[in-house]
């Protein structure tokens, strides 16, 4: 009976969890995160902004390499870009290693014989290596090269496709003298001089050689002295919507103004100014050393103005800009309202968008630009233009949150808002597992009125992916779907785990939209035009793949994209090959995670909003907004860190890439044990598994399992044996008391029982040991590994006492507190507690002292935490505490464990809003780093990693 009762009771819960009502009210987050999380797909597949404004831009893609993802919103006919850039990159058809790309040729240093530079020469005697080429310390090289000489083929498949209907160039970078050879026809021939990145257009003599599909590119370089360098690839230029001109500069078309090199009358600025008796001339107006001057200009001051006359249309539908040059102290108005103003300077072809108050009096088609220009010495120049183009929607806010990231936008006479949602709900594993994020979109009118709204989502997958011709489009059960991934995948065979080596990303909805591939100017002019892709043509063009949808304008609910990623498995696990949790029984396809996507979209969005509220009202509670702001930021960023996996014995399994290492783990947990313990256990189950399968063999947990794909054992150097051993039995603690059971204790108390007694040998001085803090220089005899050490021997009592085994509980406890008892005396120094026992005059952060408080051991006094924190608000400098007396860098995660010490809410805050006010400020635009300097506001290191889940640690409380 009881059982029955409790089977209801959990039923009524589940139905209960499934019916959030829908509110997508925030408690908004201000903070200025220095990347902005979008799609967070899976660890090697994660999407980011690393600007304030979504659309100055392209966002990144896994933190480094710039995404070609772009978004428009169609307003009444009007376009407006959200999202992405407004330049089209340039389509790499052989890359250059400036580009951080990867490319492979044949090479020699012996003068090769005559005919080398010919597609016909027999090169299979040349070293094959990857490029570039170049000597110690340039950054580019991948082969070295120390001769004076170098000889370079490399063989290129070129898409007929793009000679036909693309400008195709040749980019270089070259140190020293340099000849370059396309098929055997000659196209640079350098002096003695060096340089990056040179463009130059490959003329039509060349092409016609490349219409085979094949280029052969040869290249000699003579270094002479210093550096040497050789670099160099081929690219298609991808053509762009035109910016229509209004009004040219003197240099794109001839013009003519009204001028005077005498000082005019008041307001010779304004509209209706009469200019009648100055004198025409024709642009640009300088002197005789200056670009395109056409009226000679030698007095010390100039004024010219010039009338327009333009589509009205043009003011509503289109940006507006000027581009301009002058020489020197230069001033500018647009109809009598001062748009430049500069100070003793000279520059050209600047460009300054006209502003709605400015444009508002363009609205008739007709404008007025008036100048003013002093030359104060040397040369003189006063040269402007008119131009249009697309508008940019004006981003009005944006918003982290936990599992979201929201933005609005003004548009014309609408307001846009865009969330992108990662569903990660940690008590719900099916939906936690499901590897799907949503883009969703929703507009209201700003006026009242009904509006024709669409939008346009276009992407290149191309270079992110290697995805070469592999992308598709295709319609499956009601679903529209963009597939894209690296062509010829065969699993495991790409062992860099830098490499997004295998798996396909996914981007569709089951609402009614209109897609298209093919070029991206020619599909954005047809949406432009449109409103839709319907009538885009069929093409060869693969690269690009875009939606198009009509969008319900003050609807009550958004519609929306799911971008997934079928990562096929996971790893290779001891030998098994693992499939993602999501298809942990090989029978459900990418197809069917979207069914059920879409089928709880409404309920999974209600549920993230819900979530997202609770979090930061109980963080706020916790330790303040600045806090709850940066557990909001942390969440996304540790959580998608992880994937999950089911063993052959039905074992659950959560882990990153590196399966470890277990000290990543540790500061990684507070997160999870406040929201889903069971996670902790699937992080901790392949360290028990690899120690009772007797693979391991040691007394103390490995320090990682090995990394993708291959997990097989520990790949990283150097064995950590007090600290692995403290993190076990630390974390297997807090699991205990976060579920108020220590069963999972009792599954693996033989093997929790070896680490304590490998702890109680080592003792509280563990010599020579390594630290996970190693990387700030090693320390023997270290106090704070002192303090785990100590605290996993007590946190083996704490489990013995809940398992009934009283006198295990007694025995290690006792043990527990003859050991902090020895280690106050032994790193006692007078203010504070020592970095290290044999290092007088030093200090160093004791954040794994927090545990004590948290797990209830009370092993060491109150004393000790309250003296140390204290100490070390005295050593507070702008962004934070070091993170010892070695140096002014800290560790974003023990700073908030280190403030967590303490039970006050107050002094806890004087450690996060430091930290706060460096994610806030810094210049480093990375994914959420956790080694960053106090004394300024600079990244160190270690971007984007799960140990922020360590920010959660006040939570536990």
């Amino acid at each position: 009976m009881k059982r029955y009762i409790t089977i209801c009771l959990f039923c009524i819960l589940l139905v209960a969890c499934k019916n959030t009502p829908y509110s997508d009210e925030t408690t908004k987050s201000d903070l200025r995160a220095p990347a902005y999380p979008l799609l967070t797909l899976h660890p090697q597949m994660k999407l980011w902004s690393m600007t304030d404004q979504l659309n100055k831009q392209n966002v990144t893609f896994g933190g480094s390499k710039q995404f070609p993802f772009i978004g428009f919103l169609r307003v009444d006919g009007v376009m407006y870009r959200f999202m992405g850039s407004k330049e089209l990159p340039m389509q790499a058809i052989a890359p250059m290693a400036l580009d951080h790309e990867k490319w492979e040729g044949k090479f020699t240093c012996l003068i090769p014989d005559d005919g080398w530079e010919q597609p016909g020469f027999d090169d299979k005697r040349w070293q094959v290596a990857q490029g570039a080429f170049g000597t110690p310390g340039m950054w580019e090289a991948k082969t070295q090269w120390v001769s004076s000489d170098i000889w370079v083929r490399r063989e290129v498949n070129v898409d007929p496709f793009l000679l036909e209907h693309k400008k195709i160039y040749l980019r270089y970078s070259h140190d020293d003298v340099f000849q370059l050879y396309i098929n055997g026809k000659q196209l640079v021939s350098t002096g003695y001089n060096w340089g990056a990145n040179f463009k130059v257009e490959v003329p039509d003599s060349i092409l016609q050689t490349m219409k085979g599909g094949k280029a052969v590119i040869a290249v000699h370089c003579e270094n002479r002295e210093g550096g040497g360098l050789v670099d160099f690839g081929l690219f298609a230029e991808e053509s762009t919507i035109p910016v229509e001109t209004l009004a040219p500069i003197s240099y794109e078309k001839e013009w003519t103004g009204k001028y005077t090199m005498e000082q005019p009358k008041e307001k010779c600025e304004a509209a209706d100014f009469d200019d009648a008796a100055w004198t025409e001339g024709q642009a640009a107006f300088g002197t005789d050393d200056q670009r395109n001057v056409h009226t000679s200009w030698f007095s010390p001051n100039i004024w010219v103005r010039r009338t327009l006359t333009f589509d009205p249309a043009l003011v509503k539908n289109k940006q507006l800009y000027l581009r301009y040059s002058h020489d020197d102290v230069f001033q500018l108005y647009v109809n009598g309202k001062r748009l430049v103003s500069t100070g003793y300077e000279w520059k050209s072809d600047l460009r300054v968008d006209i502003p709605d108050s400015i444009a508002e009096t363009m609205k008739d088609g007709k404008a007025v630009i008036a100048v003013h220009c002093e030359n104060r010495m040397g040369g003189a120049l006063v040269d402007f233009g008119l131009y249009a183009e697309l508008k940019e929607a004006r981003q009005k806010t944006v918003d982290v949150q936990a599992t979201q990231t929201h933005y609005t936008f003004g548009c014309g006479d609408v307001e846009l808002k865009l969330s992108f949602t990662a569903p990660y709900l940690l008590d719900d594993l099916e939906t936690l597992a499901r590897p799907v994020n949503y883009i969703s979109y929703q507009v209201k009118a700003l006026d009242d009125k009904e509006h024709d709204v669409a939008i346009y989502f276009e992407m290149d997958p191309h270079e992110a992916f290697d995805a070469g011709q592999s992308t598709q489009m295709y319609e499956k059960d009601g679903l529209v779907l963009m597939k894209t991934g690296k062509e010829n995948q065969k699993l495991w065979v790409d062992k860099d785990r830098e490499d997004r080596a295998w798996g396909y990303f996914y981007l569709g909805t089951k609402d009614n939209v209109t897609c298209a591939q093919g070029d991206a100017a020619e599909m954005r002019a047809c949406f432009m035009k449109e409103g839709d892709l319907k009538q885009m043509r069929k093409s060869n063009e693969k690269r690009y793949a875009a939606f198009a949808q009509k969008l319900d304008v003050n609807s009550n609910f958004p519609q929306h994209l799911t971008a997934a990623f079928d990562g096929l498995y996971t790893m290779a696990y001891f030998g098994e090959d693992l499939r993602p949790y999501w298809n942990k029984d090989g029978e459900k396809t990418i197809e069917d995670v979207y069914e059920e996507a879409e089928k709880e979209y409404k309920e999974v969005m209600a549920r993230c909003y819900a979530f997202d509220r609770q979090l930061m009202t109980d963080a706020y509670l916790a330790g303040g907004k600045e806090y709850a702001e940066l557990c909001a930021l942390a969440y996304r960023q540790s959580v998608s860190a992880f994937q999950m996996s089911e063993s052959s014995e039905g074992e659950l399994l959560y882990f990153t890439p590196q399966v470890g290492p277990l000290d990543e783990y540790y500061p990684a947990s507070p997160l999870f044990l406040h929201y889903n313990p069971k996670l902790v256990e699937a992080m901790l189950n392949p360290f028990f598994y690899y120690s009772e399968s007797g693979k391991w063999g040691k007394p103390y947990p490995v320090h990682d399992l090995g990394g993708y794909p291959i997990v097989n054992g520990q790949t990283i150097g150097g064995d950590m044996p007090a600290e692995e051993a403290g993190n076990g039995l630390i974390m297997t603690a807090a699991i205990a008391i976060m579920e108020k059971n220590a069963s999972y204790a009792e599954k693996h108390w033989n093997t929790l029982t070896q680490w304590v007694e490998y702890l109680w040998e080592t003792g509280p001085d563990t010599e020579d040991q390594l630290t996970t803090d190693n990387f700030a220089g090693r320390c023997d005899h270290h106090a704070n590994l002192s303090v785990k050490v100590i605290l996993g021997i007590a946190s083996y009592a704490k489990l013995a006492e809940m398992l009934n085994k009283k006198e295990e509980a007694i025995k290690y406890m006792d043990l527990a507190h003859g050991m902090a008892k020895e280690w106050e005396v032994a790193v006692f120094d007078g203010d504070h507690y020592r970095l290290a026992f044999d290092q007088p005059d030093s200090w160093g952060m004791k954040y794994n002292l927090v545990w004590d408080r948290l797990l209830d051991l009370n092993v060491f006094p109150e004393r000790v935490t309250r003296k140390d924190v204290n100490f070390y608000l005295t050593k507070m400098n702008e962004f934070g505490c070091p993170l010892d007396s070695r140096h002014s860098y800290t560790k974003t995660d023990w700073t908030v464990w280190t403030g967590a010490m303490s039970r006050d809410r107050m002094t806890f805050r004087k450690f996060i809003l430091p930290l706060h006010k460096f994610m806030n400020e810094t210049g480093d635009r990375v994914p959420m780093a956790d080694l960053i300097n106090t004394d300024r506001a600079t990244v160190v290191d270690f971007r984007g990693r799960s140990v922020v889940g360590g920010y959660f640690i006040r939570l536990l409380e």
